[in-house]
């Protein structure tokens, strides 16, 4: 599978996290500084300070101050006598810190691995600043790469960071397409190289390149990534350094680029590191066997169980393979989940040799206290595990897709709300009604979602008497309603005559021609004859 990486530009990092820590009563700032910055807004060009040998130096600035004309590196004096009521605030640097740990673990929801831009950190003077999300396999989750990029974009927007989002098949690429896509947020999506004629109009800037290679670059004509590429590779290195061609190599993919991830600061997790990569299924399996037995050994001696493992192999060209596996109940036995990974294993392409093994487990849960016995006769407790780790070896065949559960009811008296799916481990859960307590009639299968029908003829009572379904003509024989389902009124406490609204609903049992029994219900609002099909009684 093609890797697939997801750059995250914080536009107006630092003037942000000053915004936000003012609005925010967890994040308070520094005494001295509330009382000048209480004045802040959108409409206010601000700007963050820094005091070195050179004097009073802009690092960072809001949309405002860059809208006029100023630029981080300058002066302070130089910014003033542009603007004389720019309003400026000292960096905080811990500041900064803690707002990017915060958002490192934000990120933690549409992916775990999470890379901090930190050579951007260090030398911008901005003060943007940008994450890596390593997004492969997972953008179907939020429906496909363009979506999550909205949904990234209004979750940064309802944080108060200014930001642009883009994808690529590197992180280079990535990071360039973040700053010099011209398309919509949505479409600022490259597949290299399928879209190496679109990335040939790129600046030479977004190469990452330092600012007397840039202007070398804008001397000698060269100004797109389109003016580089054709030229031989010889005469690139000779008149511009290396870094020209590295970093062109790793915004094609031709040469790896090792990001920084930072995994949650978690016990659950065992890194190792081989100085002669792993160039065999076997060693890669035994070196994987010793860090199992010692993960489920920690685990054992804190009493906690792991429910999802991820195993990452990273190989010497930079690519990586994932693993990854779920347990139905807390798990702390290494040959279980050795037999698990051992499946997938195969999968793992070796290449040049694996130099990086890393095994985490994300979700882990407290396991009930067990009594061992001192001989060896099973008891209750060890057939519950053994049928777990039966269920746990199923669901592992059957893929992610098709979750073994067992029906539970639920107090709801909406159709589709009245079971629910449980885990076939799981504790059983109490019944939600009483148990003399009777109920109306309902059908042994629902059709999700109904079905719409329509209604040729009805009886002077309102109830349908022929109709269309299925493109099938049902004259009806027999019908028995209506049985008003009114929406809960728990989740209606707000609204007056929330009965009467079109989420009512009005059931009526029919009988057609051929024996069938459905189960029809009116919607809509007033005025409104919607009809639909919700479920078949049996026999």
């Amino acid at each position: 599978m093609q890797q697939r990486f997801l750059y995250l530009w914080l536009t107006h990092w630092k003037t942000d996290c000053h915004k936000i820590s003012l609005s925010t009563p967890d994040h308070p700032c520094e005494s001295g500084s509330r009382a000048t910055e209480m004045e802040l807004s959108l409409d206010v060009p601000h700007v963050i300070t820094r005091v070195d040998h050179k004097g009073v130096l802009v690092c960072g600035l809001n949309a405002v101050a860059q809208q006029v004309g100023l630029q981080g590196g300058m002066r302070l004096s130089d910014a003033r006598s542009i603007l004389p009521d720019l309003q400026n605030t000292s960096e905080q640097p811990d500041m900064y810190e803690t707002h990017l740990a915060r958002m490192i673990r934000g990120m933690d929801r549409y992916s775990p691995w999470v890379a901090p831009d930190r050579e951007l950190h260090d030398r911008t003077l901005n003060g943007d600043a940008g994450l890596w999300l390593e997004i492969t396999g997972g953008s179907h989750l939020f429906g496909g790469e363009g979506a999550m990029i909205a949904h990234i974009l209004r979750d940064m927007k309802s944080r108060g960071y200014g930001a642009r989002v883009a994808i690529a098949d590197t992180a280079g690429a990535a990071w360039a397409a973040a700053r010099c896509h011209p398309g919509q947020a949505s479409d600022r999506i490259l597949s290299l190289p399928a879209d190496h004629a679109f990335a040939a109009q790129f600046p030479v800037s977004s190469l990452r390149l330092s600012d007397d290679v840039i202007a070398l670059l804008s001397r000698l004509g060269l100004k797109h990534l389109g003016d580089i590429t054709p030229l031989p590779r010889a005469n690139i290195t000779t008149r511009l350094g290396p870094d020209v061609l590295h970093r062109l190599d790793q915004f094609y993919g031709r040469l790896p680029e090792h990001l920084n991830f930072e995994l949650p600061d978690h016990p659950w997790l065992i890194r190792q590191s081989f100085g002669e990569p792993l160039g065999d299924a076997a060693n890669l399996a035994h070196a994987v066997e010793s860090m199992m037995e010692k993960l489920c050994s920690g685990l054992r001696a804190d009493n906690l169980g792991l429910r999802r493992l991820i195993l990452r192999c990273v190989r010497v060209d930079g690519q990586a393979h994932t693993i990854t596996t779920t347990t139905g109940t807390p798990c702390q036995s290494a040959s279980h989940i050795l037999r698990l990974l051992a499946e997938k294993m195969p999968g793992v392409d070796t290449g040049f040799g694996v130099e990086h093994v890393i095994l985490y487990a994300p979700w882990v849960e407290h396991v009930a206290f067990r009594q061992v016995r001192l001989d060896r006769k099973q008891d209750d407790s060890s057939d519950s595990i053994a049928l777990a780790q039966l269920l746990d070896r199923i669901s592992h065949h059957l893929g992610p897709r098709d979750i073994l559960y067992h029906p539970a009811h639920h107090a709801s008296h909406l159709p589709e709300r009245a079971a629910i799916r449980q885990s076939p481990t799981g504790a059983a859960r109490q019944p939600s009604r009483l148990a003399d307590a009777p109920l109306p009639r309902r059908p042994v299968r629902l059709i999700d979602p109904p079905e719409p029908v329509d209604v040729i003829a009805r009886t002077a009572s309102g109830a349908p008497s022929k109709l269309r379904w299925r493109k099938m003509m049902i004259d009806v024989l027999r019908a028995e309603g209506p049985e008003r389902i009114c929406p809960e009124w728990w989740e209606n406490l707000d609204r007056d005559n929330y009965a009467l609204s079109h989420m009512t609903r009005d059931y009526f049992r029919i009988c057609d021609q051929n024996g069938r029994m459905l189960w029809l219900f009116r919607s809509g609002h007033a005025g409104q004859d919607i009809w639909s099909v919700h479920g078949l009684f049996a026999g």
